[in-house]
């Protein structure tokens, strides 16, 4: 079903039945998804002889860890008639090219929670500028998911890939969205995609996610930013080895494109930031001072306020076109007491917003 020309999605069953339910119904994008994973695996076929044993290894490794994202792959790959080996290279090339530092499209993009204080209802608020290579603005996706096991949830996704490809909450209000983070601390464990899929499936709030993600063996190179019913909030920094929490500040957590606990900080690797030059701090910077400013006022309307900035060309909230092919496609807040999600499929600055509830 096509909703503000996104693909509203229904997924039910095992992992398996999910993947291939998501693969007959966005079967129409069949050509754009080849089109996307051709471009994005040009750089690793170039370097088979680095991937190949990666990938193998990889696949080993998540036959014991993580069989549901194996299925749910094979279910898209059988409906899609794409071969799996190709759309596992493809679901896993963020992780490829930093393993093996090959540079890459940019990923970054901008979440933050409120909650308390620093809203003006009291009620916590999430939201997630999705900023990709623009190729992915017609994969995206709104999927409804009601597995054989778990909570109910929906998520925003792309069409061909995995998992929970971006953000979102389930019926207990528990809600998560991540950030691509380039680091040195990376090995072969469990994807940020799939950690957001179990933790919306197992999980009711911030603290059992918590204790999840201290002890599942992690993939790393990311941020994942949760907020609750309650208005718990944390940002979980995701290391392969290590793992850190980001600090608060005022009822409101933040995270952009790189580590900043004592824990990852130096894991950071700032030579492979998505902009060629070390975007992501300033782009903090400038949306920790804006949410300073609103303190006490954030709501929907604040929300999409402050996601729809350009100010400064590093500090840009809201960025149509970085110059490599990537920019903001989506902005997503999440209202986790409500259960309620106002998206918007495209710029924030210029699109206009759906609502949507669990």
């Amino acid at each position: 079903m096509l909703e503000h020309g996104i693909p509203v999605i229904t997924l039910t069953g095992t992992h398996r039945e999910m993947g291939r339910q998501h693969g007959l119904q966005i079967a129409h994008l069949r050509p754009q998804i080849l089109a996307v994973l051709n471009s994005r695996l040009e750089a690793l076929n170039r370097n088979a002889d680095l991937v190949v044993p990666v990938l193998k290894e990889l696949e080993l490794v998540w036959m014991e860890m993580t069989p549901s994202t194996l299925e749910m792959l094979r279910g898209i790959a059988d409906t899609l008639e794409i071969p799996f080996v190709r759309l596992l290279q493809y679901a896993v090339a963020p992780y490829l090219e930093d393993i093996l530092q090959i540079e890459s499209g940019a990923e970054a993009c901008t979440v933050w929670a409120a909650s308390g204080p620093a809203t003006r209802s009291g009620s916590p608020i999430l939201t997630k500028n999705r900023d990709c290579p623009l190729d992915h603005l017609p994969l995206q996706a709104l999927a409804y998911a009601e597995p054989r096991h778990g909570y109910r949830y929906l998520y925003v996704t792309s069409a061909g890939s995995p998992a929970v490809f971006s953000s979102g909450m389930n019926e207990q209000g528990l809600t998560v969205a991540d950030t691509h983070v380039p680091s040195r601390d990376i090995g072969l464990g469990v994807p940020r995609y799939t950690l957001m899929m179990e933790l919306l499936e197992g999980c009711a709030t911030v603290d059992s996610a918590l204790i999840y993600l201290q002890e599942v063996s992690r993939m790393g190179a990311g941020n994942l930013i949760l907020a609750d019913a309650q208005g718990e909030l944390a940002v979980f920094e995701v290391g392969y080895r290590r793992w850190g929490l980001a600090p608060p500040m005022g009822n409101t957590v933040l995270a952009t494109n790189h580590f900043v606990s004592l824990e990852l900080s130096d894991q950071y690797q700032e030579a492979r930031s998505q902009a060629g030059d070390d975007e992501s701090r300033p782009r903090h910077q400038a949306m920790q001072a804006l949410l300073n400013e609103a303190c006490s006022t954030l709501d929907a309307a604040k929300a999409m306020e402050l996601m729809a900035q350009h100010k400064g060309s590093l500090a840009a909230i809201c960025r149509h076109n970085l110059g490599n092919g990537s920019g903001t496609i989506s902005n997503g807040i999440f209202f986790p007491a409500e259960r309620k999600l106002l998206f918007c499929n495209g710029s924030p600055c210029q699109d206009r917003y759906k609502t949507y509830s669990v």
